[in-house]
Protein backbone atom coordinates (compact mmCIF):
# COMPACT_ATOMS: atom_id res chain seq x y z
CA UNK A 1 0.00 0.00 0.00
CA UNK A 2 1.38 3.37 -0.94
CA UNK A 3 0.01 5.19 2.07
CA UNK A 4 -1.73 4.34 5.30
CA UNK A 5 -5.50 4.92 5.34
CA UNK A 6 -5.36 6.21 8.94
CA UNK A 7 -2.75 7.95 11.11
CA UNK A 8 -0.25 5.43 12.44
CA UNK A 9 -0.85 6.49 16.03
CA UNK A 10 -4.49 5.33 15.75
CA UNK A 11 -3.72 1.70 14.84
CA UNK A 12 -3.53 0.65 18.49
CA UNK A 13 -7.32 0.78 18.49
CA UNK A 14 -7.53 -2.13 16.05
CA UNK A 15 -7.49 -5.80 17.10
CA UNK A 16 -4.18 -7.57 16.39
CA UNK A 17 -5.55 -9.65 13.49
CA UNK A 18 -6.67 -6.45 11.72
CA UNK A 19 -3.87 -4.09 12.68
CA UNK A 20 -1.30 -5.78 10.44
CA UNK A 21 -3.20 -4.72 7.31
CA UNK A 22 -2.68 -1.04 8.16
CA UNK A 23 1.02 -0.97 8.95
CA UNK A 24 4.13 -0.93 6.80
CA UNK A 25 4.21 -4.73 7.09
CA UNK A 26 0.85 -5.21 5.42
CA UNK A 27 0.68 -8.11 2.94
CA UNK A 28 1.69 -6.98 -0.54
CA UNK A 29 -0.91 -9.19 -2.20
CA UNK A 30 -3.97 -7.33 -0.89
CA UNK A 31 -5.70 -5.80 -3.91
CA UNK A 32 -8.03 -2.84 -3.49
CA UNK A 33 -10.70 -4.62 -5.55
CA UNK A 34 -10.72 -7.65 -3.28
CA UNK A 35 -13.93 -7.94 -1.24
CA UNK A 36 -12.23 -9.47 1.77
CA UNK A 37 -9.70 -6.66 1.94
CA UNK A 38 -12.34 -3.96 1.53
CA UNK A 39 -14.32 -5.54 4.34
CA UNK A 40 -11.24 -5.42 6.58
CA UNK A 41 -10.73 -1.76 5.71
CA UNK A 42 -14.41 -1.06 6.48
CA UNK A 43 -14.09 -2.87 9.82
CA UNK A 44 -10.99 -0.84 10.68
CA UNK A 45 -12.68 2.43 9.65
CA UNK A 46 -15.67 1.61 11.85
CA UNK A 47 -13.45 0.85 14.83
CA UNK A 48 -11.38 4.01 14.42
CA UNK A 49 -14.53 6.15 14.22
CA UNK A 50 -15.74 4.66 17.50
CA UNK A 51 -18.73 2.86 15.99
CA UNK A 52 -18.04 -0.38 17.89
CA UNK A 53 -18.64 -2.98 15.17
CA UNK A 54 -18.96 -6.56 16.43
CA UNK A 55 -15.99 -8.92 15.92
CA UNK A 56 -15.75 -10.63 12.54
CA UNK A 57 -13.87 -13.92 12.25
CA UNK A 58 -13.37 -15.06 8.61
CA UNK A 59 -13.91 -18.73 7.74
CA UNK A 60 -13.26 -20.66 4.53
CA UNK A 61 -16.45 -22.72 4.96
CA UNK A 62 -19.22 -21.89 2.47
CA UNK A 63 -22.78 -21.74 3.78
CA UNK A 64 -24.79 -21.50 0.54
CA UNK A 65 -25.73 -25.15 0.15
CA UNK A 66 -28.99 -26.07 -1.56
CA UNK A 67 -30.62 -26.67 1.81
CA UNK A 68 -29.33 -23.39 3.26
CA UNK A 69 -30.53 -21.41 0.23
CA UNK A 70 -33.99 -22.98 0.47
CA UNK A 71 -34.26 -22.29 4.21
CA UNK A 72 -33.01 -18.74 3.67
CA UNK A 73 -35.70 -18.16 1.05
CA UNK A 74 -38.31 -19.34 3.58
CA UNK A 75 -36.76 -16.93 6.09
CA UNK A 76 -37.09 -14.03 3.63
CA UNK A 77 -40.67 -15.00 2.83
CA UNK A 78 -41.40 -14.94 6.55
CA UNK A 79 -39.62 -11.64 7.18
CA UNK A 80 -40.42 -9.69 4.02
CA UNK A 81 -43.27 -11.51 2.30
CA UNK A 82 -46.01 -9.32 3.78
CA UNK A 83 -44.33 -6.04 2.85
CA UNK A 84 -44.74 -4.01 -0.33
CA UNK A 85 -41.69 -3.39 -2.50
CA UNK A 86 -41.71 0.35 -1.82
CA UNK A 87 -41.78 -0.26 1.94
CA UNK A 88 -38.82 -2.62 1.70
CA UNK A 89 -36.88 -0.04 -0.33
CA UNK A 90 -37.68 2.78 2.09
CA UNK A 91 -36.89 0.75 5.23
CA UNK A 92 -33.92 -1.21 3.88
CA UNK A 93 -31.59 -0.42 6.79
CA UNK A 94 -33.98 -1.67 9.46
CA UNK A 95 -35.16 -4.67 7.45
CA UNK A 96 -31.59 -5.76 6.74
CA UNK A 97 -30.89 -5.60 10.49
CA UNK A 98 -33.99 -7.71 11.13
CA UNK A 99 -32.95 -10.31 8.54
CA UNK A 100 -29.49 -10.43 10.11
CA UNK A 101 -30.99 -11.52 13.43
CA UNK A 102 -33.07 -14.22 11.72
CA UNK A 103 -30.10 -15.44 9.67
CA UNK A 104 -27.80 -15.62 12.70
CA UNK A 105 -30.40 -17.71 14.54
CA UNK A 106 -30.86 -19.97 11.51
CA UNK A 107 -27.17 -20.56 10.70
CA UNK A 108 -25.88 -20.13 14.28
CA UNK A 109 -23.07 -17.89 13.14
CA UNK A 110 -22.21 -14.20 13.51
CA UNK A 111 -23.19 -12.18 10.43
CA UNK A 112 -21.74 -8.74 9.66
CA UNK A 113 -24.16 -5.91 8.93
CA UNK A 114 -22.36 -4.22 6.02
CA UNK A 115 -22.79 -0.78 4.47
CA UNK A 116 -21.43 0.59 1.22
CA UNK A 117 -22.25 0.75 -2.45
CA UNK A 118 -22.83 -1.70 -5.30
CA UNK A 119 -21.45 -1.69 -8.84
CA UNK A 120 -23.84 -3.18 -11.38
CA UNK A 121 -22.82 -3.32 -15.05
CA UNK A 122 -20.24 -0.56 -14.44
CA UNK A 123 -22.78 1.72 -12.68
CA UNK A 124 -22.23 2.77 -9.06
CA UNK A 125 -25.46 2.39 -7.09
CA UNK A 126 -26.04 4.07 -3.72
CA UNK A 127 -22.56 5.56 -3.88
CA UNK A 128 -21.31 8.27 -1.54
CA UNK A 129 -17.56 8.90 -1.20
CA UNK A 130 -16.06 8.07 2.18
CA UNK A 131 -15.39 11.77 2.76
CA UNK A 132 -19.10 12.50 2.42
CA UNK A 133 -20.04 9.69 4.78
CA UNK A 134 -17.50 10.83 7.35
CA UNK A 135 -18.96 14.33 7.14
CA UNK A 136 -22.36 12.86 8.02
CA UNK A 137 -20.82 11.39 11.17
CA UNK A 138 -19.33 14.76 12.10
CA UNK A 139 -22.36 16.95 11.48
CA UNK A 140 -25.34 14.62 11.21
CA UNK A 141 -28.03 14.84 8.54
CA UNK A 142 -31.23 16.80 8.26
CA UNK A 143 -34.43 14.92 9.23
CA UNK A 144 -35.83 13.09 6.24
CA UNK A 145 -32.64 13.38 4.20
CA UNK A 146 -32.04 10.68 1.62
CA UNK A 147 -28.84 8.74 2.31
CA UNK A 148 -27.15 7.23 -0.74
CA UNK A 149 -25.91 4.04 0.94
CA UNK A 150 -26.82 0.37 0.69
CA UNK A 151 -26.96 -2.32 3.38
CA UNK A 152 -26.33 -6.04 3.07
CA UNK A 153 -25.03 -8.93 5.19
CA UNK A 154 -21.65 -10.66 5.08
CA UNK A 155 -21.16 -14.18 6.42
CA UNK A 156 -17.80 -15.33 7.85
CA UNK A 157 -17.22 -17.05 4.49
CA UNK A 158 -17.58 -13.61 2.83
CA UNK A 159 -20.72 -14.85 1.14
CA UNK A 160 -23.19 -11.99 0.71
CA UNK A 161 -26.85 -12.05 1.64
CA UNK A 162 -28.66 -9.03 0.22
CA UNK A 163 -32.37 -9.06 1.07
CA UNK A 164 -33.35 -5.66 -0.37
CA UNK A 165 -31.41 -4.97 -3.59
CA UNK A 166 -34.29 -6.28 -5.72
CA UNK A 167 -36.63 -3.71 -4.14
CA UNK A 168 -34.21 -0.77 -3.98
CA UNK A 169 -32.97 -1.26 -7.56
CA UNK A 170 -35.72 -3.17 -9.41
CA UNK A 171 -34.35 -2.19 -12.83
CA UNK A 172 -30.97 -3.75 -11.99
CA UNK A 173 -32.09 -6.95 -10.23
CA UNK A 174 -32.36 -10.35 -11.90
CA UNK A 175 -35.68 -12.19 -12.17
CA UNK A 176 -34.51 -15.08 -9.99
CA UNK A 177 -33.34 -12.61 -7.34
CA UNK A 178 -36.74 -10.91 -7.34
CA UNK A 179 -38.51 -14.26 -7.10
CA UNK A 180 -36.31 -15.37 -4.18
CA UNK A 181 -36.58 -11.90 -2.57
CA UNK A 182 -32.85 -11.78 -2.06
CA UNK A 183 -29.39 -12.79 -3.18
CA UNK A 184 -27.10 -15.31 -1.44
CA UNK A 185 -23.74 -15.62 -3.25
CA UNK A 186 -20.00 -15.41 -2.76
CA UNK A 187 -18.38 -12.38 -4.47
CA UNK A 188 -16.37 -14.64 -6.78
CA UNK A 189 -19.62 -16.13 -8.14
CA UNK A 190 -21.18 -12.81 -9.14
CA UNK A 191 -21.31 -11.67 -12.74
CA UNK A 192 -21.78 -8.01 -13.53
CA UNK A 193 -22.15 -7.00 -9.89
CA UNK A 194 -19.70 -6.23 -7.10
CA UNK A 195 -20.16 -5.07 -3.51
CA UNK A 196 -17.92 -2.45 -1.93
CA UNK A 197 -17.99 -2.27 1.89
CA UNK A 198 -17.39 1.11 3.53
CA UNK A 199 -18.62 0.44 7.11
CA UNK A 200 -19.28 -2.64 9.23
CA UNK A 201 -21.96 -2.81 11.91
CA UNK A 202 -25.07 -0.75 12.57
CA UNK A 203 -23.15 2.07 14.29
CA UNK A 204 -23.03 4.36 11.25
CA UNK A 205 -26.74 4.32 10.39
CA UNK A 206 -27.73 4.49 14.05
CA UNK A 207 -25.50 7.50 14.66
CA UNK A 208 -26.87 9.47 11.72
CA UNK A 209 -30.41 8.49 12.70
CA UNK A 210 -31.68 6.46 9.72
CA UNK A 211 -31.84 3.18 11.67
CA UNK A 212 -34.04 3.08 14.75
CA UNK A 213 -35.72 0.32 16.69
CA UNK A 214 -39.15 -0.42 15.22
CA UNK A 215 -41.87 -2.56 16.73
CA UNK A 216 -42.89 -5.60 14.72
CA UNK A 217 -39.48 -6.20 13.09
Amino acid sequence: MSQLPYPAHMHWKLPNWLRRFFTSGAPAGCAATNYEYKLMAAQARSILWGLQPPPFEPLSFRYASGEAIASTQRLLDYGLGRLREDVIAAQRFGLTAMVRGLLEAQLRVRVAYTLGYVCQDEHRLSYTPIEGLEQMLRTGIAPGSRVSLHAWLTLPSHEIMDPTFWAVFPAHSHSDERQARGLFLHPDQMQGRSYHPQWVGEGFVRKIGVLKEREGW
